[in-house]
């Protein structure tokens, strides 16, 4: 998915206030830790699931849980 179509994705997504208080609440967790939102937001536009899954086994064990459920709600 290039910039474009996942800025476009979470701007859809943002309508549900469900989805946009569960997004604002990893990604508030997600800014707070230096040097992390680049890496994120990196992995977030991996198509392959194989290296998607390799580049976030390369992150601290929190990250890698909010990066999951990042995927996972823009996924759904």
């Amino acid at each position: 998915m290039n910039n474009y179509n996942l800025i476009m994705r979470l701007q859809a997504k943002m309508q549900d206030p469900r989805f946009a208080e569960r997004f604002n609440r990893i990604a508030s967790e997600l800014n707070s830790i230096p040097g992390v939102q680049q890496e994120v937001l990196r992995i977030a536009q991996i198509d392959d699931e194989k290296r998607r899954e390799k580049a976030i086994s390369r992150l601290p064990d929190r990250v890698k849980q909010l990066v999951r459920e990042i995927v996972s709600l823009l996924n759904d």
